[in-house]
């Protein structure tokens, strides 16, 4: 009988939340996740300057809006951290952008995406909320944490049901 893995929407916070649990439950992984994200994506945001677009859009721009406007439908609260943070990181490469010049930029054609868009929209915002849980106790709302505590035990448990199926 095969496991069927239950789907998890771009912006379901509680199942988004749990995964990201089940797959960060070693603190030097978690650690590592919480100092290298910001780094990443501000590097992403300086590369997205470079880009010779032929219309005044700024890609930049366009994606830390993008990046706020899911955080504020997930979560107002903790949302609204996450956005202030992703427009200050947008300025920030914008300042530094300016002061590089195109001539110390990368001269291709910038970053490929090929994972897929949760991680790359859901994961910076689930690295706050993790930090702030662990810290603060917060939630997004009152039974968060049991929800997402049931859904990490159900990933996990269908995590190790999968893998004894491969033993056998």
């Amino acid at each position: 009988m095969e496991v069927k893995r239950m789907p998890r929407g771009v912006l379901d916070l509680e199942a988004q939340f749990a995964f990201f649990r089940s797959q960060h439950r070693h603190p030097v992984n978690a650690a590592a996740h919480a100092l290298l994200a910001g780094p990443i994506l501000f590097t992403n945001l300086l590369i997205l300057h470079f880009l010779p677009l032929p219309s005044p859009l700024d890609p930049a721009l366009a994606l830390s809006l993008a990046y706020a406007a899911a955080y504020l439908l997930v979560d107002r609260r903790a949302g609204a951290l996450a956005a202030l943070l992703f427009l200050a990181a947008w300025a920030a490469s914008r300042t530094l952008a300016a002061r590089l010049g195109f001539a110390l930029s990368w001269k291709k054609r910038g970053p490929t995406v090929s994972e897929l868009p949760e991680v790359f929209l859901m994961e910076p915002f689930l690295i706050l909320l993790q930090i702030l849980n662990k810290l603060f106790g917060y939630e997004p709302y009152p039974g968060f944490s049991k929800n997402v505590d049931k859904k990490l035990a159900a990933d996990l448990r269908e995590r190790r049901e999968l893998e004894q199926r491969k033993i056998n």
